[in-house]
């Protein structure tokens, strides 16, 4: 498992693993191997390595290319993540989202003078001139499961494949409890008013710098009206009767599994 506590945070080191990045995508050796020993590749003066945590007692650091090093080829984050069990989903996730925020904060966004890093107890930035601090981003998005009788709603974005389903999900806006931001989601992007909303899980998803936080809930009223330009489509589909779902590497397809189970327990 992957070890974030509150240590003192090391330099880059021979001992360590790294993970590559080139623009946004991961950096393997055979068989999706993503771990890499420092002896397996030249560092260069613009790789910034930035530190992970504990992986094993071993240190983690990840560091973006300009270009592809000799020896590796380029597999895509999403892809990538599929293929992980839980702890090195967490890690890839992790990692991805700090190299995002070392590269996105280069200078303050209050006066524009370039940042300086704090290698202490954790992850910051701090303007030497006008002393703001920034912190790794956290973007809270909701995920939502619902119900009806024997049913759940499955619906398709614009971007999803065209035979593949998934739950109803959205940003949370400021002001906004977790509750309120599924509720508010559920009516734009599909008409209906829902009900018994409750917190199931939450897992970080790292396109570039969410958190999601998944949720039950039940149908209240309503006719299922896709908004334009968000679904393409949405139906109720019978919990025996499923169309193609995101693999359970994802909380939606964790979170459609286990509403399923829930609900065929309930039957019983």
């Amino acid at each position: 498992m992957l070890e974030i506590g509150t240590q003192t945070h090391p330099l880059p080191h021979q001992n360590a693993l790294y993970i590559l990045l080139h623009r946004n995508q991961v950096l393997i050796e055979s068989d999706d191997q993503f771990l890499i020993p420092f002896t397996h590749f030249q560092p260069n003066s613009n790789m910034n390595a930035v530190y992970c945590g504990k992986w094993h007692e071993q240190d983690i650091f990840v560091c973006r290319f300009d270009a592809v090093p000799k020896g590796f080829s380029e597999i895509g984050l999403r892809e990538l993540l599929f293929l992980q069990d839980q702890p090195h989903y967490i890690l890839l996730s992790r990692a991805h989202q700090l190299s995002t925020w070392d590269r996105d904060h280069q200078f303050c966004g209050r006066c524009g003078t370039a940042m300086q890093e704090k290698h202490a107890k954790e992850h910051t930035k701090i303007c030497p001139s006008c002393n703001l601090r920034h912190y790794p981003r956290i973007s809270p998005c909701v995920i939502v499961s619902i119900r009806k009788a024997d049913q759940i709603l499955l619906a398709r974005g614009p971007l999803a494949p065209k035979d593949r389903y998934s739950n109803i999900a959205g940003f949370v806006e400021a002001g906004e409890t977790l509750e309120q931001a599924v509720a508010r989601e559920v009516k734009e992007e599909v008409g209906l008013e829902i009900t018994n909303i409750r917190y199931v899980d939450s897992q970080p998803w790292s396109f570039p710098h969410q958190l999601m936080v998944g949720f039950f809930a039940d149908y209240k009223s309503g006719d299922i009206v896709p908004a334009p330009g968000e679904i393409e489509e949405a139906h109720w589909y019978s919990i025996d009767a499923l169309p193609n779902i995101p693999n359970n590497a994802t909380i939606s397809g964790q979170l459609i599994n286990a509403h399923v189970t829930h609900i065929k327990a309930q039957r019983s």
